[in-house]
């Protein structure tokens, strides 16, 4: 095999590797988040249950608004908090992916060799 063949398939061989270190990493992140979101959806059921049990026992408007008060409080944390694992998650892809785009780029493409006078 000629030298420019053999750096062609070398930088062939690395592309194929990135992609599949890019597929793997993607697959990794989406196990992850839909991980999160089943914690949260099951979060979220629990935290349905308690709330039905809170208003259920509330006696007084009183008592019935400062349950409404305390969880919407609640919700709003959830909310946030889910919203800011989802985008960690995102920021962790991207660094993942800048990481295999910079291990690429270390690759060298062939050097053209100068015709002799």
């Amino acid at each position: 095999m000629t030298q420019p063949q053999a750096e062609m398939l070398d930088l062939y061989r690395a592309g194929l590797k990135t992609a599949a270190d890019l597929l793997k990493t993607s697959l990794e992140n989406a196990e992850r988040l839909q991980s999160q979101q089943l914690v949260a959806i099951r979060t979220a059921i629990v935290e349905q249950a308690k709330s039905a049990s809170e208003i259920s026992s509330a006696r007084t408007l009183d008592e019935l608004l400062s349950a409404q008060s305390r969880l919407a409080g609640t919700q709003m944390e959830r909310v946030l908090g889910y919203w800011s694992e989802l985008l960690q998650v995102a920021g962790q892809n991207q660094m993942a992916l800048a990481q295999a785009v910079t291990a690429t780029a270390g690759v060298k493409p062939p050097e053209k060799k100068q015709a002799r006078a």
